[in-house]
């Protein structure tokens, strides 16, 4: 609770990125760093594997978009790979809830994303998707508030480092505006 007893707003950090860019992991790590933080990981899994995977996707950031409207948590970490579309609808949630939202984009080097990261590498289909998530810019969106080359980083060490990132430019925000 806030001064008054209002409640504080809610707060989503959103990882996005390619596939295999560290966005479930670093996003656990992240939300074990912030109190009373859930993560939510906004992958296809769990949706019908009959649908067809724009569609799984699309159902993906519906369950995300639920989530932003109606957690009672502080803060939401959500791991998902967002293009401009769904920047605009996340933004509109986020908008229409009074949350603050920032954006941090996990960019390590497309040879780092293409490798066995996490225990597993991706199988032939994964790295191509992977190659047109590139070519499709998922690494450098320019609606990021903080973009992280995280290769060589583990997991933990990436929560900390946005955690930074975000506090400085929070700080750089308010000192702008007075």
């Amino acid at each position: 609770m806030g001064l008054g007893g209002t409640a504080q707003p809610l707060r989503v950090i959103h990882l996005n990125g390619p596939i295999n860019s560290g966005k479930s992991s670093t996003g656990q790590a992240l939300a074990a760093r912030i109190a009373d933080a859930d993560f939510i990981d906004g992958d296809a899994d769990g949706l019908p594997a009959h649908l067809p995977e724009e569609q799984r996707w699309a159902g993906a950031l519906g369950r995300i978009l639920r989530q932003v409207a109606g957690t009672a948590a502080p803060c939401l970490i959500v791991a998902y790979p967002l293009d401009d579309t769904g920047y605009r609808r996340l933004r509109a949630a986020c908008v229409a809830r009074g949350a603050a939202l920032s954006v941090v984009t996990l960019a390590p080097p497309l040879d780092v994303a293409l490798g066995a990261r996490g225990g597993r590498g991706p199988d032939a289909e994964e790295q191509a998707r992977i190659r047109a998530m590139y070519a499709e810019g998922y690494h450098s969106r320019a609606f990021s508030d903080v973009t992280l080359d995280n290769a060589g980083m583990t997991p933990d060490e990436a929560a900390l480092r946005i955690l930074a990132a975000l506090d400085h430019a929070r700080g750089a925000a308010h000192h702008a505006r007075h």
